[in-house]
């Protein structure tokens, strides 16, 4: 007789519930602000930073089959800027072990270390998010549900709503600036 398979782990009705709720409320801010004219400033911005070859490119090739690429290379970037910056700190604290400083030394050091902003940081963190914009596009554009946007769910699970909200408007704005204005350019120290 064959053992009986543990039941799969699922998400409770009620937590699926709130998580759909959240997205959809997303979509209707997302909406609301692209809907204003929104599309044509960020088509605008982002020919700031690419060529419109590049940009036209990317959206006809995104706008059908959705933007889980670009969603994924965002959370890449973001996720590997704070790898760097994990290493940074893990290297400054071995260098002053091996230089035989105290141990409240080498924390205090690897601490600060983990935090003072690197050179690139402002730079992969707007890449990371102008990703994000355009994914978020490239679904308005290609008519897909917003609730379905990788980028847009992927905004939402990680950082919440009001992050969305700010990168939403800051997607108006300078590109550059989208660091500064999701509070994300600097780890802080």
């Amino acid at each position: 007789m064959a053992a009986a398979r543990p039941p799969r782990r699922t998400q409770p009705a009620a937590q699926a519930a709130q998580e759909t709720q959240r997205v959809e409320e997303a979509a209707r801010i997302c909406l609301d602000v692209i809907e204003r004219g929104g599309t044509a400033v960020i088509a605008e911005r982002a020919s700031t930073y690419v060529s419109d070859e590049t940009w036209q490119t990317l959206v006809k090739r995104h706008h059908r089959r959705g933007c889980d690429p670009l969603a994924r290379l965002a959370r890449d970037i973001l996720n590997g800027k704070d790898l760097l910056h994990e290493a940074v700190g893990r290297a400054v604290g071995g260098f002053f072990g091996l230089i035989g400083r105290p141990r409240i030394e080498r924390v205090f050091a690897q601490e600060v270390a983990r935090r003072v902003p690197l050179p690139f940081d402002a730079k992969l963190s707007a890449a990371a998010r102008g990703l994000q914009i355009a994914g978020i596009y490239t679904c308005v554009v290609g008519n897909r549900d917003l609730t379905d946007c990788a980028c847009l769910r992927d905004v939402i699970r990680v950082e919440g709503q009001e992050r969305l909200q700010r990168l939403i408007h800051g997607a108006m704005g300078d590109w550059q600036s989208l660091p500064r204005q999701m509070r994300d350019g600097v780890t802080g120290l």
